[in-house]
């Protein structure tokens, strides 16, 4: 353990224990080789990443499968859960587990920071929301109770708003302030993997199994687009920072760009030769992919290609997200990496690579 805490971060490592006999996993971070595959390069290169190896919980005999992870605002602590049925607090420094949490009954599908850094929001297959902050300092406080499993979360701290998506054909808009629901925003489909607010919090998106985007104003619950280009199961999709437009992945091996004052779709391209599960805008330029091909693929719209892969995971990158300027990936392999984003442009630019958009994460886009 690690005691690198000050602030407002004491209740988050002294504070969230489990009220139970529950014994405690750690993680231990270290440096094993990793690559970048630059674009029209044929030999990958060393590249700079940290791999976080989580240990077990002493009752259980395996790593847990990383499927959810969160990050602080400032990019110095990474919420980290999947499916042993508990949430690990990791210093991003130095990579070791702060405390580990024992919060749901299930599988853990969804984590979401509030902007302030002072609650977490966690969520999955028990069908249940719960918050973490001090003043509830031996276990979560419970939400909401939704009788499907959760596969989603999204906060939108400026208005005050928590989007919760599953195995249900509607999306629950929980208001945080007055602690009720707010909409229930009906879909064609009973399977819907991602939730995802623009990042003024105005706008609500929602995919799943169907292939099929909705778009909501999350103030008023008019649905104010839909789409319907994926020919497989939306993981994933995210706004632009002006939220203008909305980039999403899925089993069909597609990256689709849609434009929300045409309507019509401005990008289209098949990224990777397997399904794409996970996605993360790094700005509105240029977007980490990746899924079951075990790759990190990072597009960069302006080049209209894929100028890096990052090599390293052994299985499916489940989930990913920013850590100040690290990229976090999350995989079934049991691990987490952390990418230095400034070593993969620098290692770029010193092999003569162009990389039109900077690898430089936009402060807009940290929170979703």
């Amino acid at each position: 353990m690690v005691s690198r805490i000050t602030g407002r971060w004491q209740w988050l490592c002294g504070s969230l224990a489990w009220g139970c006999a529950l014994a405690v996993g750690s993680a231990h971070a270290q440096t094993p080789v990793a690559y970048v595959m630059l674009a029209n390069s044929t030999e990958p290169q060393h590249v700079s990443s940290m791999e976080i190896v989580l240990e077990p919980l002493t009752r259980k005999r395996t790593s847990p499968v990383v499927n959810a992870l969160a990050s602080s605002h400032d990019g110095r602590f990474l919420a980290a859960a999947g499916d042993d049925h508990a949430i690990r607090i990791i210093d991003v420094a130095s990579g070791n587990t702060v405390r580990t949490i024992g919060a749901h009954s299930d599988w853990i599908q969804a984590l979401a920071f509030s902007r302030d850094g002072q609650q977490l929001y966690s969520a999955g297959d028990d069908g249940r929301v719960l918050r973490w902050r001090h003043e509830y300092p031996v276990q979560g406080k419970e939400v909401v109770q939704l009788p499907y499993a959760i596969r989603s979360l999204s906060i939108a701290s400026e208005v005050g708003l928590l989007a919760i998506g599953g195995f249900s054909n509607e999306i629950v808009v929980w208001d945080l302030n007055q602690a009720r629901i707010r909409h229930r925003l009906k879909c064609d489909c009973g399977d819907q993997r991602c939730v995802r607010f623009s990042p003024d919090g105005k706008q609500l998106l929602c995919g799943g199994r169907d292939g099929e985007l909705r778009v909501w104003n999350s103030l008023t619950g008019e649905e104010t687009a839909s789409f319907h280009e994926h020919r497989g199961r939306v993981y994933t999709a995210a706004f632009s920072a002006d939220g203008q437009r909305i980039t999403s992945a899925a089993d069909d091996r597609q990256l689709i760009q849609y434009d929300l004052q045409s309507g019509q779709v401005v990008l289209k391209r098949e990224l990777a030769r397997a399904k794409l599960m996970s996605l993360c805008m790094i700005n509105d330029d240029l977007v980490a992919v990746a899924g079951a091909d075990n790759n990190v693929h990072l597009y960069d719209a302006l080049a209209d290609e894929v100028v890096a892969q990052l090599i390293g995971h052994q299985g499916t990158v489940a989930e990913m997200t920013p850590c100040g300027n690290l990229l976090a990936s999350g995989s079934f392999d049991t691990t987490i990496r952390l990418w230095d984003l400034e070593s993969i442009d620098r290692t770029a630019v010193e092999a003569g690579k162009p990389v039109y958009a900077p690898l430089k994460m936009d402060d807009s886009l940290r929170i979703r």
